[in-house]
């Protein structure tokens, strides 16, 4: 979680584990972006090790950004840098299956997708940075274009009839 412009903050004895989290993993992800050129990053004035961090132009272009309130009231910022368009190559298996009991607890059809894709679009920055968004990110974490990935969509058929999405994993990378 996190809201643009950010300056770092140092873990305080009373955060919550939460916090704690979210501030460990800023502090592992937001210097790469900067060094990316997603990101500005600036020390703070007589603290060291702190740094204020701003949206370039670049990461401006591929920022998606969503907030939304926890139960604690707490206002939970989504920031990511998404890239690349998905393609469908190919749609390799429809299947339909009822469960008794499904994801919601309730008598439900599963319609499982099974669809190769490819990345269009991605941009230098990705491309030129794959090595270290991976050993941040993991193996998985950087599509290249002209790669064919499989993938499962999962939908839910509703008693209207209608489908409705239940997963897909969009690329996004988290600050």
């Amino acid at each position: 979680s996190v809201k643009f412009p950010y300056t770092d903050e140092p873990v305080l004895a009373d955060d919550i584990q939460w916090v704690i989290w979210n501030k460990g993993k800023l502090s592992r992800s937001l210097p790469l972006f900067a060094e990316i050129g997603l990101l500005t990053r600036q020390p703070v004035d007589g603290k060291e090790g702190l740094y204020h961090y701003d949206l370039t132009e670049l990461g401006q272009e591929y920022l998606y950004s969503s907030y939304k309130k926890s139960g604690s009231g707490r206002t939970i910022y989504d920031n990511s840098f998404c890239y690349g368009q998905i393609k469908v190559i190919k749609v390799r298996d429809v299947s339909e299956k009822t469960y008794e009991r499904g994801l919601s607890g309730y008598n439900e059809t599963q319609i499982t997708v099974k669809i190769n894709y490819q990345v269009v679009n991605t941009p230098e920055w990705v491309i030129n940075n794959q090595d270290k968004l991976k050993a941040l990110y993991g193996l998985y974490s950087v599509l290249l274009p002209d790669v064919t990935y499989p993938q499962s969509l999962l939908y839910i058929k509703g008693k209207d009839g209608k489908l409705h999405e239940k997963s897909w994993y969009y690329l996004l990378m988290q600050p």
